[in-house]
């Protein structure tokens, strides 16, 4: 479904950051350690890399993860990506600063998971 979806021309969601993320980036402390979940085609994560964060998206889709891997190198940053789906992914205990989930849609079992998951991969 995502990779059909990503693989239109242009950004789904655009390019641009989401709106809530954008301005609440400033609260964030210089260099952080983000781990962007549902990352889609890399909105988010590139404009987190490009004020000096280090990023790792993670999404199903591979077309979406390439298209961010496209936008990060245009823009001059970089980004690790997985290409993982979020029912089963694993977030490394006290990993990230940060946890991105914006448009993260997972059915309430796996959201559970997840969450738990969320509180535990923050340092």
């Amino acid at each position: 479904m995502w990779d059909e979806r990503y693989s239109e021309s242009g950004f789904a969601y655009g390019s641009e950051p989401n709106d809530f993320l954008a301005s609440s980036a400033d609260l964030l402390q210089p260099g952080s350690e983000i781990l962007c979940l549902a990352e889609g085609e890399g909105r988010n994560a590139v404009y987190l890399a490009s004020h000096g964060h280090r990023v790792t998206a993670v999404d199903s889709s591979s077309v979406g993860l390439e298209k961010a891997l496209l936008l990060a190198e245009k823009r001059g940053v970089s980004i690790d990506i997985v290409e993982a789906d979020l029912k089963d992914f694993v977030i490394k205990q006290d990993s990230f600063q940060v946890i991105v989930p914006i448009f993260c849609h997972l059915p309430p079992a796996a959201r559970e998971r997840l969450h738990q998951q969320v509180c535990e991969g923050l340092t």
